[in-house]
């Protein structure tokens, strides 16, 4: 067996193992907030990691960035919601998925074209989600705006 290898064995039964026990610690009531509401951002975190440890070790497997890009995406999302429970995290979890495809895109030599499509999709989804809700304003905004500009061009100097 390779090194590489008892090494993933070894980091994603550390993963199962810690899981294991956060959710057994939880259901027992032994483990209080934060940490029980932190466990699965914790988690998804570490599996993302171990993605991102498969593709650290082997750059040909390419593939692993994705699914760490996207773990690791959606345990930002989760701390950040328990973080800051009015703020929107749509904006984080279209942002995450660009830079996902864009490294995806990036490292594999720009041989993965559809990868950079999806990164600029996303990313316009980011602005958006960001921008969204100041367009419900920038209508009615624009609307006034135009119609003051009309008024005051018809008044005589």
């Amino acid at each position: 067996m390779e090194t590489g290898h008892k090494e993933r064995s070894s980091l994603w039964g550390a993963v199962l193992i810690t899981a294991g026990v956060l959710l057994l610690l939880g259901n027992l009531r032994i483990v209080i907030l934060p940490w029980q509401a932190l466990m699965w951002p914790l988690m998804l975190g570490l599996a993302g990691l171990g993605f991102a440890m498969v593709y650290s070790g082997n750059r040909d497997q390419w593939w692993a960035i994705i699914p760490a890009g996207v773990l690791l995406t959606l345990a930002a999302v989760a701390f950040l919601e328990w973080l800051l429970p009015w703020a929107g995290t749509s904006w984080l979890f279209f942002f995450g998925l660009a830079v996902t495809f864009g490294l995806v895109w990036r490292e594999t030599g720009h041989a993965q074209q559809w990868a950079r499509v999806v990164a600029w999709i996303c990313l316009g989804m980011t602005l958006l989600t960001v921008l969204g809700p100041l367009l419900r304003f920038a209508v009615p905004l624009a609307l006034l705006a135009a119609g003051v500009y009309l008024l005051r061009r018809e008044r005589p100097h």
